[in-house]
């Protein structure tokens, strides 16, 4: 019995171990998911694009403006530190329906297990002379493609249970450049 209760208690201090709470008033939050929802679009990665290939493999890209706080960090050093508990790291998201189709007309599906439950933070990038913060999933998906036509339908949520959905069109080549806009 002792076994059971100190293993218990060494499990849910490693679950609580690197979780920082959430901290991001609604305002903030709200704000967040509006520009991701906006800005969201697919492409092919760098990999696709220098080897033109078919692949199995696409990003889902999004982008938010950074805080006042990033902004002057940046400003001051050149560069912002990477932390866990930015509001990418809070950001989980559903795939709430999607049609893909690939360049031979064949129905092309996402596999579940090979995508991540986070967005992942991506490279700083200037847009409009605003300082963006990039974010994105790689999806893989169970066919190749050359061309990839169709929507996903995705929806982001918030620790404090904030959600916002937006519908993404699709429609990428192997043969496209990887836009920085």
């Amino acid at each position: 019995m002792k076994n059971v209760l100190t293993l218990l208690f060494i499990a849910l201090s490693l679950q609580s171990c690197g979780q920082d709470k959430f901290k991001y008033s609604d305002k903030e939050t709200e704000q967040f998911l509006i520009a991701i929802a906006k800005n969201a679009k697919t492409e092919i990665s760098f990999i696709t694009e220098n080897e033109k290939k078919p692949t199995d493999n696409f990003l889902l890209v999004s982008r938010f403006p950074l805080s006042e706080k990033h902004l002057e960090e940046y400003n001051k050093n050149g560069t912002i530190k990477n932390t866990f508990n930015d509001l990418p790291d809070f950001t989980t998201f559903t795939f709430k329906s999607y049609e893909l189709v690939n360049e031979k007309k064949e129905k092309v599906n996402l596999v579940e297990n090979a995508i991540g439950d986070y967005l992942q933070k991506f490279a700083l990038w200037k847009y409009n002379g605003i300082l963006f913060h990039n974010v994105g999933i790689e999806i893989t998906l169970n066919r190749k493609f050359e061309k990839l036509n169709g929507f996903i339908i995705i929806e982001f949520e918030m620790p404090n249970g904030m959600k916002k959905e937006t519908k993404i069109l699709v429609n990428i080549s192997i043969f496209d450049k990887v836009t920085e806009e």
